[in-house]
């Protein structure tokens, strides 16, 4: 009985191996005309993505020291010598955008801002400091806010700044207070990234 299976399985070898196609890897037309083809139609929707960050995210709120050698008594606080300066704070852009859109930032506060104050922000550097991409150009120039949208940075299409401090466009910002006022509860100083 054993040799019978031994022979039966050895014929079903035989006969595997003879009714298997043999295929010539060196004849590139076994490739490219004969043999079994396909294709596939690809097609992808990949969003669009535009977020703009203050950095550092935890804690960005800003504070103006006084410089006690520029302060005398009977005038204003923050209101000599340009004002106070804050530059610890940076904007970082992500950006994948749909066909050729490009994408301006804008700046602008959420209510108006007192009488007696002016605050000033400024890009320090007109292209972004690491990243990849087309993250945009900073206008350099000095922007009095107000709740008028301004545009500080423009044509900014596919890429990223990197996240966090040191990455991106680093803001200084000035502040001018000559009524020694406070700003109202939920001052926001709003960035927002719109289509160009």
């Amino acid at each position: 009985m054993t040799k019978v299976f031994y022979t039966i399985f050895l014929f079903l070898c035989i006969s595997t191996l003879a009714a298997q196609e043999t295929l010539d890897a060196s004849d590139p037309s076994n490739f490219v005309i004969g043999g079994a083809q396909g294709y596939q139609f690809l097609s992808m929707n990949l969003l669009e993505v535009q977020i703009i960050d203050v950095e550092p995210e935890i804690n960005n709120t800003i504070s103006f020291t006084v410089d006690p050698n520029t302060l005398e008594a009977g005038l204003p606080v923050f209101a000599g010598a340009g004002g106070a300066v804050n530059e610890d704070l940076w904007l970082n852009i992500t950006s994948r955008s749909a066909n050729a859109d490009t994408y301006n930032a804008q700046v602008y506060c959420n209510q108006p801002v007192p009488v007696g104050f002016e605050i000033k922000i400024q890009l320090l550097n007109a292209l972004s400091v690491d990243g990849t991409g087309d993250t945009g150009i900073a206008n350099t120039n000095e922007f009095v806010i107000s709740e008028t949208p301004q545009i500080i940075i423009t044509d900014i299409a596919r890429g990223f700044t990197n996240d966090g401090v040191n990455k991106g466009f680093q803001i200084r910002y000035t502040i001018t207070n000559s009524n020694g006022g406070s700003l109202p509860v939920g001052f926001e100083i709003v960035y927002e990234l719109v289509i160009n």
